[in-house]
């Protein structure tokens, strides 16, 4: 039976980066940089989203890696408290201090089941509304609210049971979404095709 827990109730740390100076300069694949708020969306980690570091050794723990979760606590009303699973290293991208890695009990939870219960309505409310900021475009959220977020929680075997099970739909979904795109963009592409058609046919 599934059970109404906290973040806190499973995690056993919350970890951050630092804050430093980083040129304005996106950092390419093999360079060094820092994750800005915008690495963590709803649909992936997005590791391009980074300032490129000039001079700095960081600390080995700040180094994403595959299986973080990691979780945004700054970002536009939207997007704070995003979070996302990496699916593998990235020892060129850093943690700053807005972008935070949740370290799991994993006797408590399965980490890929976490990422979609912290995307549940539920979830998103409690965050929404105690975010701080006087402006929409940045909402700040403290480690007291991320550990008071509240979540189900199942024994473990069926959180990953219910993990898989939304990771197979969900790609479904995204393959569908693709597939009826391509669609959209041949009935776009169709008059121009038939008007060249016409005209090469033309005497």
């Amino acid at each position: 039976m599934s059970k109404q827990k906290t973040l806190g109730d499973v995690l056993l740390s919350i970890e951050a980066g630092k804050s430093f100076q980083t040129s304005e300069v996106l950092a390419r694949e093999n360079e060094l940089g820092i994750l800005k708020v915008s690495a963590v969306s709803w649909s992936a980690f997005r590791p391009e989203e980074a300032k490129a570091v000039l001079n700095h050794e960081p600390d080995e723990r700040h180094r994403v890696k595959a299986g973080d979760l990691l979780l945004s606590r700054a970002n536009t009303r939207e997007l704070v408290g995003a979070v996302a699973l990496v699916e593998k290293d990235y020892p060129q991208r850093i943690l700053s201090d807005k972008t935070l890695r949740l370290v799991v009990d994993p006797t408590k939870a399965d980490k890929l089941f976490l990422m979609y219960a912290l995307r549940t309505p539920a979830a998103r409310a409690h965050i929404e509304e105690l975010a701080s900021g006087s402006s929409d475009s940045m909402r700040n959220i403290s480690q007291s609210v991320i550990t008071s977020i509240p979540i189900p929680l199942p024994e473990l075997g069926e959180q990953q049971r219910i993990a898989r099970a939304l990771r197979e739909r969900l790609a479904a979904v995204e393959e569908a979404r693709r597939a009826a795109q391509a669609q959209l963009d041949e009935i776009r592409q169709l008059p121009a095709r038939l008007l060249a058609q016409a005209f090469d046919l033309a005497p």
